[in-house]
């Protein structure tokens, strides 16, 4: 029997890198393009949060400048500053509250920032971050009336030994987002005999009301 001659061992291609690339620019741009970028970062920096939003109203993504550690200051906290010819007005994605939508990182927070490319064709450039912030604020209220257009006058309430009791001033115009379509529209008023009580939720955008009918299909 003939012997087989010994597989050759290819060498790494230094390609490969560039072909991966082009692949990821290649694949169809999905739901949430701009905070799902594929593969390693290029680079990595640090980047201090600047004012303003480029969404209104304000969602996860803000404006920052590439800074760099300095040393450390007398009250023993890390000194930043701006990177001669380094990034300016970039626009960093906080992955950590892209599903919650909301912007709630301080002016002049120093976040650690992931250059990648995007999934567009032709791949830009995109910033990453992933910050961790506070919950985001919630009550509890409830149903006073319902106003038309899906939006709702809650009262908030807190609940004591002996049940709720009012907490504040009543809230008008708060959305249930939750009631997707037209004939849902106005289900929390409900009859007028009992009370309803949901919670509400505190968004850039104002408080909000995340509660679904119940559906049968």
């Amino acid at each position: 029997m003939a012997r087989r001659k010994p597989t050759r061992r290819c060498r790494a291609n230094p390609l490969a890198r560039i072909d991966r690339v082009a692949v990821e620019a290649g694949r169809p741009v999905d739901r949430m393009p701009e905070v799902s970028a594929g593969g390693l970062p290029y680079r990595l920096l640090w980047c201090r949060i600047g004012t303003g939003s480029p969404g209104d109203p304000p969602d996860e993504r803000y404006y920052a400048d590439e800074v760099r550690p300095t040393g450390v200051g007398p009250d023993g906290r890390l000194q930043w500053e701006a990177v001669s010819g380094g990034l300016s007005g970039i626009v960093v994605h906080n992955v950590a509250e892209a599903a919650s939508a909301t912007h709630l990182l301080d002016e002049d927070t120093v976040v650690r920032v992931e250059e990648r490319l995007d999934r567009g064709a032709p791949p830009e450039f995109l910033y990453l971050a992933a910050a961790g912030v506070l919950a985001a604020q919630d009550r509890f209220a409830r149903i006073v009336s319902y106003d038309g257009g899906g939006t709702y006058t809650v009262q908030p309430v807190r609940r004591e030994s002996g049940g709720f009791v009012d907490d504040g001033d009543e809230i008008s115009g708060v959305p249930n987002v939750g009631e997707l379509w037209d004939d849902e529209r106005g289900y929390l008023a409900g009859p007028g005999d009992f009370d309803r009580h949901v919670r509400i939720i505190q968004t850039p955008a104002g408080w909000t009301i995340l509660l679904h009918p119940p559906r049968m299909v």
